[in-house]
């Protein structure tokens, strides 16, 4: 009988939650907001380590997650939080004590992400408890989180997928002509309060696409997110 590593329970666990964001990324990217916090009342948003899920595409079109596409996403997306500080009232940086909280929080977030996709409002839906507690134990309101999702190609895949697509539309004269995408980024935000127990704040991109490492093309994901309600930039 075949042992389960620790390994292949997290390699499980991401394939998860990369199904579910996978399955929430289309649809209307309005921003939802509270109605009860007006956002000159968000000041010190402490912000969690930004959370990551890249898929690198090697043959045909199967992706697979990548650790180190994430890692990097992960990476730039964490270095523009810290430079658009000012413009996010942005504070500290909450770390992550170790996986097994972070696989909590992962959780947490693909479960709000579902179920705010479902209801397409705000309102009712309390703070998970993992996120709550590491907020209340900083003693502290406002809180932001933020997820990449997205995937990467393989020099020279792209272009053998659009030859294979121009081919079936050959064969099938012209009524199936399927076209694949180069690469993808998709992010998220939240904004949680304590005091309230709910969140203040969510918004996705629409996907754009984009390399999902390129920081600039990030960067301007991140300022379309709050736009319009933390601030107007036009």
């Amino acid at each position: 009988m075949a042992t389960i590593t620790k390994t292949d329970n997290r390699m499980r666990h991401l394939i998860i939650l990369l199904s579910i964001l996978t399955l929430t990324s289309c649809g209307v990217n309005k921003h939802l907001a509270s109605s009860t916090t007006t956002v000159t009342e968000i000041n010190n948003v402490d912000y969690f380590q930004p959370l990551s899920y890249i898929q690198f595409i090697e043959k045909g079109n199967k992706a697979a997650l990548s650790d180190s596409l994430s890692k990097v996403t992960s990476d730039n997306l964490s270095l523009l939080l810290d430079k658009n500080k000012a413009s996010l009232r942005l504070d500290k940086e909450i770390l992550f004590a170790n996986d097994t909280i972070k696989a909590k929080v992962e959780d947490e977030l693909a479960y709000l992400v579902r179920l705010i996709t479902q209801r397409k409002k705000l309102s009712g839906i309390p703070l998970p408890h993992t996120i709550d507690s590491i907020l209340k134990n900083n003693n502290q309101r406002f809180a932001l989180a933020t997820i990449a999702s997205g995937f990467g190609r393989r020099k020279g895949n792209y272009g053998g997928q659009v030859a294979k697509g121009a081919a079936v539309g050959i064969l099938t004269l012209g009524m199936v002509i399927p076209t694949p995408i180069k690469s993808n980024l998709t992010l998220y935000a939240f904004i949680f309060d304590a005091d309230k127990d709910e969140i203040t704040y969510y918004k996705k991109s629409m996907p754009v696409e984009k390399e999902p490492t390129d920081e600039q093309v990030m960067e301007k994901q991140l300022i379309k997110l709050f736009n319009g309600y933390l601030y107007d930039k036009k």
